[in-house]
């Protein structure tokens, strides 16, 4: 009996069961290995009448989430520290997650992360917040202070930029481990402008009459986005704040869908993106 008599014989059933089953292990490695890998700069204006005049253009750029060792390797942070150089940032903000809690960190790792992110430069400075993934890993403040970066916790910064009229970021770690501490982080002048960097979204209902903008991440966009349902993936303390503007009294807040993964190394229809903001008045 020939090959060709041979395939014939082969029921339709099978047939599709085969393309059925290679195509679920290059599904599987498109979620696993390509978008995971896939970093994209999304831009987002800030616009509001209590921005001084002197930030017109003022450039901010957010990462948050990339989770090291999982899905993140070297190269990958690499290629995003090149990206959020070439924005040419006034302030980097990091809303959390250097680590993942289901890696072990090696001094090898360590070096490399300290290396590698005092290569990000900004004009104004590098601030961050602990997310609940660094919350086990020694090395989480250490690195991040050897990289030029000032871990925001509880306190509020007033930032002045050609002019002395100044906006304040203030800053708030990871709930899992941190008592979050409002009188202090949020801390200002009456009429100025109120930035937060945080980690979990969800406490963005017990302030949004008190701060005009938010920066968080933690969430990862969901990781698995269907079209018209969202994120499969949500984990706690985000109350359904899962990725991209959310408004509420006179407050918006932002959350980045990260870099890395977590729990399942996935991700679809849900690119990693770093987020560079200008700020505007009107």
């Amino acid at each position: 009996m020939t090959e060709n008599q041979e395939e014939k014989k082969m029921p339709l059933i099978a047939k599709l069961a085969i393309v059925f089953f290679v195509f679920m292990i290059l599904f599987y490695c498109y979620m696993h290995f390509l978008e995971p890998s896939q970093l994209k700069v999304e831009e987002v204006p800030i616009i509001h009448s209590k921005i001084p005049d002197s930030f017109q253009g003022f450039k901010i750029v957010q990462f948050s989430d990339i989770h090291f060792g999982r899905t993140t390797n070297e190269k990958e942070v690499q290629t995003m520290v090149q990206k959020i150089n070439e924005c040419k940032p006034d302030i980097v903000i990091f809303t959390g997650d250097l680590f993942d809690s289901s890696i072990n960190v090696s001094e090898k790792n360590v070096s490399f992360l300290k290396e590698t992110l005092s290569q990000i430069n900004s004009t104004m400075g590098k601030y961050g917040v602990m997310g609940d993934q660094d919350s086990n890993v020694t090395y989480f403040e250490e690195i991040m202070n050897d990289s030029g970066f000032e871990i925001i916790t509880n306190k509020n910064i007033p930032i002045y930029y050609n002019g002395n009229v100044p906006i304040y970021l203030g800053g708030i770690p990871t709930i899992s481990i941190h008592q979050e501490d409002f009188s202090a982080s949020l801390n200002k002048e009456q009429d100025a402008f109120q930035m937060l960097i945080m980690h979990e979204p969800i406490l963005f209902d017990e302030i949004s009459n008190r701060v005009d903008f938010v920066f968080a991440g933690h969430t990862l966009g969901g990781l698995v986005r269907i079209p018209y349902i969202g994120g499969l993936f949500n984990l706690e303390n985000t109350n359904n704040y899962q990725k991209g503007i959310y408004q509420k009294n006179n407050a918006t807040l932002y959350v980045s869908n990260g870099i890395g993964t977590q729990n399942v190394s996935l991700r679809l229809f849900n690119t990693p993106s770093i987020t560079l903001f200008r700020l505007y008045n009107f």
